[in-house]
């Protein structure tokens, strides 16, 4: 976490007030900065986006290699002498 602080940018939002409540609670309760806060908050959203789209592709694997299994046992049985 201390390399991303070394090269941390300023960036100002506008936020609901119970995020901010939260914000504030969560880096009292766990003796961080608000910016460590957001940070974990936002690789964990980013986590779940790459899960997301490695669901997806596994998905879409699953479907090709079936059809190749398919087709590979079907032209397996074309060369077996019956």
């Amino acid at each position: 976490m201390a390399d991303q602080t070394l090269v941390a940018k300023p960036f100002n939002i506008r936020l609901p007030a119970w995020a901010v409540d939260y914000i504030n609670r969560r880096s009292t309760e766990r003796g961080t900065t608000k910016t460590q806060v957001v940070v974990e908050a936002l690789s964990c959203l980013r986590a779940n986006d790459v899960q997301g789209l490695m669901r997806l592709g596994y998905e879409e694997m699953r479907e090709i290699n079936s059809r190749m299994a398919e087709e590979g046992i079907a032209a397996s049985t074309e060369c077996i002498p019956g």
